[in-house]
Order: structure tokens, then C-alpha cells, then sequence
């Protein structure tokens, strides 16, 4: 289990095939226990028809080496203006290998934020106030389909998620972080004064970050089961905060006016990373980071912060999430229209887009780091199980 609660899909497969005796699932101190794995999704056919699948051909040499976009041309969009055309839904991509398992529509009532992976099952978090466990099950085509084991109230709208160690942390609205514990326990970190964005654990040490334009540091007291507050970093941040990333010894903290670097030695803001865009996502790929910036473009930064490859925006448009898929390797960029882009690694070539919903915001994308599986959530609630071969 990696620090961002990645898992492999065969472990879960595991854990099905082994029995979930009636797919009950018990929740933490019996809470929200009582749910049923096999009834609730809904589990969609497989569309055979080979609709609209966008290319982009616009990659140009960019000096001194890399790759860069020339961005989608002339048709239909200037810079920043005009509207991406919402195409018609796919559920298999070719030219890709992709291929939609399963839809489960309005898996929430609200928008699909965040999602995690655990031995356990899939985890999915909404504005809806609920945190859901699924479970996949292997169909008799062959696909697999989510049901639905488990649903915990939060007590405000969720934005992030991670799970580490048993414990399960989400970043709420109010700036809370409700935490459960492997052994039952229920825990509210105070400190954020708006939503809490980001998560991740280094070194025993939970970093957080904010919309308050904050950083904190937890550290774990075993004695008292809680989680202190033990550092704030609040000067020169990039405004409100979207996403943390660790790379060596830095701390790279993506905001509403770019990306700050963080020596962790010092907590001190050693850079400030142009330009000045907002941030939505960020990912690291063998010792760099993907920088991906909400009108559709992305930068490669390494270790110290130095640019490496950039791109303009990309066809699809707006971006709203990014993640790394295995197989390939790709990186998956989700889209404010539905859409999403692939690019294939490590050249950074983009390769297509796809729509994957049907004009929906692409909240949250999750891989689940084996065989080429991962999910989409969506502003409707939806979420869908893709994989890609080969």
C-alpha cells in the first residue's frame, strides 16, 4: 500500500474470490454497517459502436530539446475563448486498448471528489457528505461491475482523501479532517479554516493543505490516539491550496497562483515556480513532476524545481484532474466537458481524448496502479471502471 493508497487490482479480486460472505461489510465500530455489496450499482452493456475519438497532431520540437503542444488550432477556439464540443459518449477507445467495465449512475448524490484504493476496497468520497466502500465482481462476460458495501456520513462535503496505515483521513469543507482508525476510532483534526485539498504522509508525518492558503504538519501521539499540529507554514504560499507533492527533499505545494517549493529541512519556501497559474493537479513520474494547470496545460518539473517540458493547452480543454496509469505507461488528464486526454510516457506524447462523460466535470481520476485499471468520478455522482490493455 503506497502512500497515496494505491493497491493492485488483483488483491481486491482476491478478496472477492475468497468470499465476502453476502458482501456485508461492518464499517468502523459498526457504523455504516449493514450494507450490502450486491445490490445498489448498476451495471451498463458494452457499446460495440466506434464513436468520436479527437487526435491531436500539433506536437512540435520545442528548442533545446522536448516536446511542446501548439495547442488544438484555429477550429472552433481562439486563446482562451470559445467552447470544447461535447462529443458523443464512448465506452471503448481502440487506437488506446481502452475499455469501460462498468458505469454506476449517481454512485452519489453530489460530486464525485476523491477516491482511494485499499486491500479492502474502493473508496469514494462526495460533496454529498458520505464516504462509500465498493467492491468489484467479475461478471460472466468477463467485466467487472461495483457494488456497494458500505456508506459512512462525514459530517460536511469531502475534498480529498488518503488512506495510510489502516487509517482513513478526509479533508472536509470546514477545514476539519475526519479520521478513522483501524481499531474504531473517530477523530477530528482542527486547525484549516477552509477546505482541506490535499494529503499525503511522509516520514510518519501527515501534511495537509488547504484552501486557507495553509500547510500543516501532524505527527501521531499513540498515547492519546491523536493527531498533533506540530507545524503551520502559511508564508509565501501560492494562494488557495490544490495539491501536495514530496520529491527528494522537497515539499512542491500547487496553488491558485502556481507552485511553491518547500525545503523540508528548513520549512522554508525555497522557490516560487512560474507562472502564475492555477494549479489542479499534480503527479510525480520517476523523479519529476507533472504540473497539470487548469486551463489545459502542463509543465515537467525535476527535483529542484527546474523546467524540463512544457505544453499549451491541450484540445480537450479546461483540466480538472491527473493521474498515472500503469499500462503504457499514460498519463490520464480529466476535463471540465467530460473529456479525457491520454499522453503516453515517458516521451510526453499526447496521444488522443476521449468523452467519457456525457459533458459532466471529470472530478476525480484513480488508478489503481495494476493492470491498466482505473475510475472516474463525476460532478453528477457517476463513477465508471476503465481499463486499458497491453
Amino acid at each position: 500500500l503506497r502512500s497515496d493508497g494505491a493497491w493492485t487490482f488483483a488483491a481486491a479480486l482476491e478478496n472477492v474470490q475468497a468470499g465476502g460472505k453476502g458482501g456485508r461489510g461492518s464499517g468502523r465500530s459498526g457504523r455504516g454497517g449493514g450494507g450490502r455489496g450486491g445490490g445498489g450499482g448498476r451495471h451498463y452493456g458494452h457499446d460495440d459502436r466506434l464513436s468520436h475519438v479527437a487526435k491531436s497532431d500539433n506536437l512540435k520540437n520545442k528548442h533545446g530539446g522536448g516536446t511542446i503542444w501548439r495547442g488544438p488550432g484555429a477550429k472552433g477556439r481562439g486563446k482562451g475563448k470559445g467552447q470544447v464540443k461535447v462529443a458523443p459518449v464512448v465506452q471503448r477507445v481502440d487506437e488506446e486498448a481502452l475499455g469501460r467495465h462498468c458505469e454506476v449512475h449517481k454512485a452519489h448524490g453530489a460530486s464525485v471528489t476523491c477516491m482511494a484504493m485499499t486491500p479492502q476496497g474502493i473508496f469514494t468520497c462526495s460533496t454529498d457528505k458520505s464516504l462509500k466502500r465498493w467492491k468489484p465482481n467479475k461478471e460472466a462476460d468477463g467485466r467487472f461491475s461495483l457494488h456497494p458495501e458500505i456508506t459512512v456520513p462525514l459530517t460536511d462535503s469531502c475534498h480529498s482523501l488518503l488512506c495510510n496505515g489502516g487509517w482513513m483521513f478526509c479533508g472536509l469543507w470546514s477545514g476539519n479532517i475526519q479520521a478513522f482508525s483501524p481499531d474504531g476510532v473517530d477523530l477530528q483534526l482542527t486547525g484549516h479554516t477552509r477546505r482541506v485539498t490535499s494529503m499525503l504522509i511522509h516520514q510518519s508525518v501527515l501534511i495537509s493543505g488547504g484552501a486557507d492558503r495553509e500547510v500543516r504538519l501532524w505527527q501521531h501521539d499513540p498515547g492519546t490516539k491523536t493527531f498533533n499540529c506540530t507545524h503551520t507554514l502559511s508564508d509565501s504560499m501560492p494562494g488557495p491550496i490544490s495539491k501536495l507533492i514530496v520529491l527528494g527533499v522537497n515539499l512542491f505545494i500547487g496553488g491558485m497562483n502556481g507552485v511553491a517549493v518547500v525545503n523540508l529541512e528548513s520549512l522554508v519556501v525555497s522557490k516560487i515556480l512560474p507562472p502564475t497559474r492555477a494549479v489542479v493537479d499534480m503527479l510525480e513520474f520517476q523523479g519529476h513532476v507533472i504540473v497539470a494547470y487548469s486551463e489545459g496545460s502542463l509543465r515537467i518539473f525535476d527535483a529542484e524545481g527546474t523546467l524540463k517540458t512544457e505544453t499549451k493547452p491541450l484540445a480537450a480543454g479546461a483540466m480538472t484532474s491527473i493521474a498515472g496509469l500503469d499500462s503504457g505507461p499514460r498519463v490520464l488528464c480529466g476535463h471540465t466537458q467530460g473529456q479525457v486526454s491520454t499522453i503516453a510516457l515517458p516521451n510526453f506524447e499526447f496521444r488522443t481524448h476521449f468523452q467519457a462523460l456525457d459533458g459532466f466535470k471529470v472530478e476525480s481520476i484513480l488508478c489503481a496502479g495494476h493492470d491498466g485499471i482505473f475510475l472516474i468520478g463525476s460532478s453528477d455522482g457517476t463513477v465508471q471502471l476503465w481499463q486499458r490493455l497491453g
